[in-house]
């Protein structure tokens, strides 16, 4: 349970535009139809409304019967509107402000910003060139390269992504309270280095942890083969939490409760 792959994350960008346009162009497309033969048009209308009715009856059908039956698909839609609203309702001003000034004066904290707010609005293509300048004008600034490395990250380049994050402890260690170090630990997961567990381990330690590191701490775990530890670590993540979750927090969490249930089937 890694980020989203940059394809799919590119068609969740892009699909409230698409729908947006297609909702535009339809009664255009009708009255053009309608044109060339006003009874094909209304017959046509008829049958497209009926399928559209049909399939998001079923649609919803299935979606309620698997939020009943199977908790991540709750949570799963809870973080998909999560990650929506957020690109969406992200005001663009700051943003466009930032590069206003970047204009005026190069700085590696100027870089920085707007390669920060690219990356809340999805800009992963204009927020990389901006983060990489960053660390290139100012490579003692850990905020430059945390950024980079959770742009490299999720972007599933965990090498380069391990090193910036690596560079990032070294700066600042506990930056983004401990986020770097959690990040570290799984992009050297994501490589299969046994690195991963001891850092895993260490930011549990030092920071506590959350349902995302403790999944993360269980799957290194059982990398490793100690399944009682994993087991452990997936209990701490599916506990009921004290303070309401974030929806990528809560996505975890469900994930975990449903690990849990195999673990205790599995002999």
């Amino acid at each position: 349970m890694t980020a989203a792959p940059p394809s799919l994350r590119a068609v969740g960008r892009h699909l409230p535009i698409a729908t947006v346009l297609l909702v535009a162009v339809w009664p255009f497309a009708l009255w053009l139809l309608s044109r060339s033969d006003p009874e094909l048009a209304v017959r046509f209308e008829s049958a497209v409304y009926h399928a559209l009715r049909t399939l998001a009856f079923w649609l919803l059908a299935a979606v309620g019967v698997a939020c009943i039956v199977f908790p991540p698909a709750w949570a799963g839609l809870r973080l998909f509107w999560s990650r929506l609203w957020r690109s969406l309702s992200n005001d663009q001003a700051p943003l466009r402000r930032a590069i206003s000034e970047l204009r005026h004066f190069e700085s590696a904290a100027r870089h920085a910003e707007v390669g920060r707010l690219a990356r809340l609005r999805q800009r992963d293509d204009l927020a990389r060139p901006h983060l990489e300048r960053a660390v290139e004008l100012d490579p003692t600034h850990a905020g430059s390269w945390y950024q980079l490395g959770l742009l490299q990250f999720h972007a599933g380049q965990s090498a380069v992504a391990a090193e910036s994050f690596r560079r990032v402890e070294e700066l600042d260690p506990g930056h983004a309270f401990g986020d770097a170090l959690l990040l570290r630990g799984r992009a050297l997961h994501a490589l299969g280095d046994p690195e991963a567990l001891a850092l895993l381990v260490q930011h549990q330690r030092q920071h506590g942890g959350s349902p995302r590191s403790h999944v993360w701490l269980a799957d290194a775990h059982l990398r490793a083969g100690d399944r009682d530890a994993a087991n452990a670590a997936l209990q701490l993540a599916a506990a009921p939490p004290r303070l309401r979750l974030t929806a990528e927090e809560n996505w975890f969490r469900a994930w975990a409760r449903v690990r849990c249930l195999g673990s205790r089937r599995t002999p």
